[in-house]
């Protein structure tokens, strides 16, 4: 009898465990569905300070800088973040994040970026060659939609006013820039043969941004670029994305 009921107990947590293992491979195979390809060679110092300045992002950014430096994987094993107390506190440790930034290289800084943001669900990811959205929690809440990501299935989506951060991988080339200090760059969606001719995404680089200015690619170059949406130019045929950080 006992044995029955110890059986029929185990049988029970078997399933629940089974149950739960695949709800935790569901939730985490949704992750990492845009993942860094390529090395950085841009990064926007001034955005990734305003990321760690917002209440939301803050403290993940800082237990993210506080795990890599005691692995050892940073610039320094003696920067640290003291607890923030009072407006004196908080600065220093803006200061010390800051630093971190310059010292560290850009794919070590802009991958703990984005695996905060990712964690938030917080970041679009954006095909253009093949004009695809990954279905994910992000796409959801920035559209808006009801029925979660698992019942909805999209064709088609404006990304103009969009209210995440966006991943875009496409084919990339730059194009003149009037303004000095800056480069600016095109990816079409799609990949039509005239370029220039197509619907495309414009993003505006400051040079002082670049790890080499002298290594700026002519040309069209397969590139991913997390920023967000600024406005649409109907004039140009444009969408204008203020980039973060690039990847080539």
């Amino acid at each position: 009898m006992w044995w029955g009921v110890w059986i029929a107990t185990l049988l029970l947590v078997l399933a629940a465990v089974a149950i739960l293992v695949r709800h935790w491979r569901r939730a985490h195979g949704k992750q990492g569905t845009g993942p860094i390809s390529g090395i950085a060679f841009y990064l926007h110092h001034n955005s990734v300070m305003g990321l760690y300045q917002q209440d939301r992002y803050s403290d993940a950014l800082e237990k993210e800088i506080e795990k890599r430096t005691s692995r050892g994987r940073s610039v320094s094993g003696k920067i640290k973040f003291p607890a923030a107390e009072g407006a004196g506190e908080q600065k220093k440790t803006e200061e010390v994040f800051s630093r971190y930034i310059e010292r560290a290289e850009p794919i070590t800084v802009i991958g703990m970026v984005m695996e905060v943001l990712e964690k938030r669900d917080d970041i679009v990811y954006v095909n253009l060659v093949k004009r695809e959205l990954v279905q994910n929690k992000a796409l959801v809440t920035a559209l808006g939609w009801a029925d979660g990501p698992d019942r909805t299935r999209l064709r088609t989506a404006r990304l103009r006013g969009m209210d995440a951060f966006v991943s875009m991988r496409g084919l990339f080339r730059r194009v003149r820039s009037d303004e000095p200090g800056y480069t600016t760059f095109i990816a079409a969606y799609g990949d039509p043969a005239d370029p220039l001719a197509a619907p495309r995404v414009r993003f505006r680089c400051g040079i002082r941004g670049f790890r080499d200015a002298d290594e700026v690619p002519d040309g069209t170059f397969h590139a991913q670029c997390l920023g967000r949406v600024e406005d649409w130019d109907p004039h140009r045929g444009e969408l204008v994305v203020h980039p973060i950080a690039i990847f080539k």
